[in-house]
């Protein structure tokens, strides 16, 4: 990967985000870009205000699953969504949840924190990649520990950025990159968030609560227009579903703030049985993995046509 502090000038700037010379200059004046009055900017900077159109170092789709609501099945949804994609494709899960879950179901040893790399009240940022975990064929992991709780208030403007500036070296390593995301509002799902070119909601059948859809939507609203344009929603996944009764209801009901997905995953006792037994699912239940791949497929198919 080239080095991400390259300098362009206007025009070469204008062509590196894809835009021609007069859509960039109104971009440029809309969003103060920093740069705009010496007609000089930094590539990291063009990396944080535009989805670039050069790939060098961009190349991997990366999907926040979040719900601020615990029990929502957000780890579920990560652990076995990346297993499904690296059937096929190269997968970095990221376990951003202090309660660090996922890490737990693969990792017994003690490892270092993720905190330790984000350069977070005044450190000096290191290279994340020591870190990351290989779990199996095309499958890595970037564990968590309880020390990412201290990451709540944010001390300089840049902390918004931590975990994007982190994994901004491995985008070119990975088709797909998995944030499994924190049961709550705040710092580390902004970093989250921010980081992110997609937002995978999962809602549980047996406790929905429109207020937290709403309260979430708000969010991402928020951060959209402020902080990340490239974020785009994929929509909502009904998770431990059982049976038909009231999904329609329940789907039009988040309908009124995110798309739903039509893959359903049902409520399956083989789902806490492989994580009890610190197994991929598709070692334990065929059946609800293909639910999963059913998943995976939809996951991608969405985001071509929102590519396109």
């Amino acid at each position: 990967m080239g080095n991400i502090d390259t300098v362009f000038d206007l025009e070469e700037a204008a062509k590196f985000v894809g835009l021609s010379l007069e859509e960039f200059k109104l971009r440029v004046f809309d969003l103060k870009i920093p740069g705009s009055k010496s007609g000089q900017f930094k590539k990291s900077v063009l990396t944080k205000y535009f989805e670039s159109a050069n790939t060098e170092g961009y190349d991997s789709h990366v999907i926040a699953i979040s719900n601020q609501k615990g029990g929502e099945g957000k780890t579920t949804i990560s652990l076995y969504l990346a297993e499904a994609l690296a059937e096929n494709h190269k997968v970095l899960l990221i376990d951003w949840d202090p309660q660090a879950n996922a890490t737990q179901l693969f990792i017994s040893e003690d490892v270092p924190s993720v905190m330790d790399y984000l350069g977070y009240r005044g450190k000096k940022p290191k290279n994340i990649e020591p870190a990351i975990r290989n779990i199996s064929t095309n499958f890595d992991l970037l564990p968590s520990t309880l020390e990412l709780a201290n990451l709540t208030t944010p001390y300089e403007r840049d902390d918004f950025e931590l975990l994007k500036e982190a994994i901004l070296p491995l985008r070119s390593s990975y088709e797909y990159i998995i944030i499994d995301c924190p049961p709550s509002l705040g710092l580390i799902l902004e970093n989250a968030l921010i980081c992110a070119d997609y937002i995978l909601v999962p809602i549980q059948t047996r406790a929905f609560s429109l207020q937290g859809i709403r309260d979430l939507y708000e969010t991402i609203q928020k951060i959209q227009r402020k902080a990340n344009q490239r974020l785009k929603l994929l929509g909502a996944v009904l998770n431990q579903f059982e049976g038909q009764k009231a999904l329609a209801g329940l789907a039009e009901g988040v309908k009124k703030y995110f798309p739903v997905f039509d893959t359903v995953i049902q409520r399956r006792e083989s789902i806490p049985q492989a994580q009890a037994k610190m197994s991929f699912l598709s070692k334990i239940d065929l059946t609800t993995m293909k639910n999963f791949r059913e998943l995976a497929s939809e996951v991608k198919e969405k985001i071509n046509v929102q590519k396109n």
